[in-house]
C-alpha cells in the first residue's frame, strides 16, 4: 500500500523555507554590519582628516570640506572605474576588461587616506611639517583636474555610444547588429541580405555599401549582378528593389 505526501506538509521544502530565511537573514545581518563599519570608518577618517587640515592653517570652512572632498574624489573615480568595467565585458583578454585609469586613481587616493590615518599619529601637527602643508593645499586642486578628465571621459564613452547606435539605427531593419560581422565576400553578404529580404523592407544599394564598406557604385554593380543571378517567382531575373538608378550609379 502506497502513501501520497501532501506537497503542502512537505518537511522537505519546510527545511527549504527555512534556509532561506536564514540566508536572507544573515544576508541583511552581513549588510547593515558593513554599513555600519563603511559609516563609522567614514567618520573616523574625517575626523583625522580635519584635525590635519586644521594645523595646517586651512580657514574653518576649508577644513570642514577638506575631507569631504578627499572621500569624494575616491568614491567618483571608483564609480567611473565600474561604469568603464562594464563597457569592456566583451574583450576577449583580462587586461583589456580592467580600466586602469580610474582604479589606479582609486587606489592611489584610497592609499593616501590610509596612510594618513595609520600614521597620524607620528606626524607633528604643531607644527605640521612642510610637506604636510603642501599635501593640504595641493591635494583639492589636482583632484579637481583629475575628477574633471573623469567626467570628460565619460562624456566621450556617451557620445561614442549615442553614435553607434544612431548607426545601428539607421542601417536596414532587422541588420543592423550584423554590421560587426560581415563577410569577407561581397557577393556572399549580398546573397545574405537578399535571402532575408522581404516585400517591406526592400535591400537597396546603401544596404550593401553599408554592410559591406564598398563605394556607392560598386555596391549598386554587386547587387544588380546578384539579382540577375537571382530567378524571381515568374523565372525572370530579380531585379525589384535597385532604389538607386543608374543616373545615381554614374555619379560616382
Amino acid at each position: 500500500m502506497t502513501t501520497t505526501t501532501d506537497p503542502a506538509q512537505d518537511p522537505r521544502q519546510d527545511s527549504a523555507s527555512g534556509r532561506d530565511w536564514t540566508d536572507t537573514a544573515i544576508e541583511i545581518a552581513s549588510g547593515a554590519t558593513a554599513v555600519a563599519m563603511f559609516a563609522y570608518g567614514v567618520a573616523l577618517s574625517y575626523s583625522v582628516l580635519h584635525r590635519i587640515a586644521q594645523a595646517s592653517g586651512l580657514p574653518a570652512w576649508a577644513a570642514d570640506l577638506w575631507p569631504l572632498g578627499f572621500e569624494a574624489f575616491m568614491a567618483s573615480a571608483a564609480l567611473n572605474a565600474l561604469a568603464e568595467q562594464r563597457t569592456r565585458a566583451a574583450q576577449a583578454t583580462w587586461w583589456r576588461r580592467v580600466p586602469w585609469y580610474p582604479w589606479a586613481l582609486t587606489a592611489c587616493t584610497a592609499g593616501g587616506s590610509i596612510l594618513l590615518n595609520w600614521f597620524h599619529p607620528a606626524i607633528p601637527l604643531d607644527p605640521p611639517p612642510g610637506w604636510l602643508v603642501s599635501l593640504v593645499y595641493g591635494l583639492p586642486p589636482l583632484a579637481a583636474v583629475f575628477a574633471w578628465h573623469l567626467f570628460l571621459q565619460r562624456l566621450a564613452h556617451r557620445r561614442r555610444q549615442e553614435r553607434q547606435q544612431a548607426k545601428q539605427d539607421t542601417a536596414w531593419p532587422g541588420r543592423s547588429g550584423e554590421l560587426d560581422t560581415t563577410p569577407t565576400d561581397p557577393l556572399a553578404a549580398v546573397r545574405a541580405l537578399l535571402a532575408s529580404e522581404t516585400p517591406a523592407s526592400r535591400v537597396t544599394a546603401s544596404h550593401v555599401q553599408q554592410l559591406t564598406g564598398l563605394s556607392r557604385s560598386r555596391a549598386y554593380a554587386v547587387l544588380r549582378q546578384v539579382r540577375t543571378q537571382t530567378p524571381g517567382p515568374n523565372g525572370q531575373p530579380a531585379l525589384s528593389g535597385l532604389e538607386e538608378t543608374p543616373t545615381s550609379h554614374r555619379k560616382d
